[in-house]
């Protein structure tokens, strides 16, 4: 089976004025540049075909996913164990009132998990009771539209990197940005990671 790993469009910023009660985190949409970026995914994946595609049930990946299969037409589900990491107090807080804990999250040596919210290890875990369930079907090539931390904690889960190693990967992930994945013999395989070739034009990235 392969893989996608997709992040969505680009969003409006995460201000509390974003913040969305029934999920109990911020939702933002996505701006009219995360629209473009999605169709121009679109593009790049209309040829591939897809037996279904799994989507966050935030807006900014719905809303992305919406964009992408008027070109893939294929099934969709909206899950919420694909949600991006649970930010706990932070969402209407400031790291300000956690100084200490701030000091050591910034380290980015341990997998801490926000004040009242997730840590790597919290997300995996949904992730990966997800996952199992799609692996365990017969399609041969699948696409999850998500978000930047959950993308990178999958990445770490499946390929057996302790959490924190999810600091290191270097350039953020590109909104809109590709990372392929093979799952054979039970096994995860890395094939591509944050590849936004199909955004290299003018004011796309």
């Amino acid at each position: 089976m392969e893989i996608y790993l997709i992040r969505h469009g680009a969003s409006y910023e995460c201000t509390p004025d974003q913040y969305d009660e029934d999920k109990g985190m911020t939702n933002p949409e996505l701006t009219p540049k995360g629209r473009e970026q999605a169709e121009r995914l679109a593009v790049r994946l209309e040829k591939l075909g897809f037996d279904k595609i799994y989507s966050s049930d935030l807006k900014s990946a719905v809303q992305t996913t919406e964009i992408v299969n008027h070109a893939l037409n294929t099934e969709v589900e909206f899950l919420a164990g694909f949600r991006e990491i649970h930010m706990g107090e932070i969402y209407k807080k400031s790291w300000g009132e956690y100084p200490e804990l701030f000091a050591k999250w910034s380290l980015f040596q341990e997998d801490i998990p926000y004040p009242g919210g997730e840590n790597g290890a919290d997300v995996w875990e949904r992730c990966k009771k997800e996952l199992d369930r799609i692996t365990a079907s017969d399609y041969g090539r699948i696409a999850i539209v998500t978000h930047q931390g959950t993308i990178e904690i999958m990445v770490c889960g499946m390929l057996n990197i302790p959490q924190e190693g999810r600091y290191c990967f270097g350039e953020s992930l590109m909104h809109a940005s590709v990372s392929v994945v093979q799952y054979m013999n039970k096994k995860y395989f890395l094939h591509t990671f944050n590849d936004y070739s199909h955004l290299n034009i003018e004011g796309m990235v």
